[in-house]
């Protein structure tokens, strides 16, 4: 078996302080899945995308419409680098990293200590594909390709 770059877990990140620098359609979709695992959610941009607004709106992620600056890493469990700048992405993950926060850097598997999958939740089951960050749409496909394969197996379900 091939020695493996991370490894698949489950985290537990119910209440704890989740910071992420970037308020585009990477970020939004990293809020989107952190507010499902009930984690308390802030977001750090000048600007966010359509994919944040309603999220923001409902109350489930704090928006501080400004530049990241380091103190907004104070007391983050877990930090989400996610600006469309990897020269910033760099700054910030290991800016968290000294400070001991887990590092997801959007631009840079190579940068990050926590990366996620592709998700697929059904009837209490969550399936992760992960690619190493390498290739987040090919880990999409490969979870869309598992979802269907659970779809025909269900009772009452076409087979093809």
């Amino acid at each position: 078996m091939e020695k493996l770059r991370f490894l698949p877990v489950g985290l537990a990140v119910r209440d704890k302080r989740c910071l992420i620098v970037g308020g585009g359609e990477v970020g939004a979709r990293k809020a989107q899945t952190l507010v499902g695992a009930d984690a308390t959610v802030t977001v750090v941009s000048p600007t966010v995308s359509e994919g944040l607004i309603q999220l923001i709106e409902d109350g489930r992620v704090r928006w501080l419409k400004e530049s990241f600056r380091e103190e907004h890493l104070d007391g983050a469990f877990l930090v989400i680098a996610a600006t469309n700048d990897e020269g910033i992405n760099a700054v910030v993950a290991r800016k968290a990293s000294r400070r001991g926060a887990l590092v997801c850097d959007a631009s840079s598997a190579a940068r990050s200590e926590v990366i996620f999958g592709a998700l697929l939740e059904d009837e209490g089951v969550t399936v992760a594909v992960f690619s190493d960050g390498q290739d987040p749409a090919a880990a999409r496909r490969t979870r869309d390709e598992v979802r269907d394969l659970i779809a025909r197996g269900r009772p009452g379900a076409p087979r093809s």
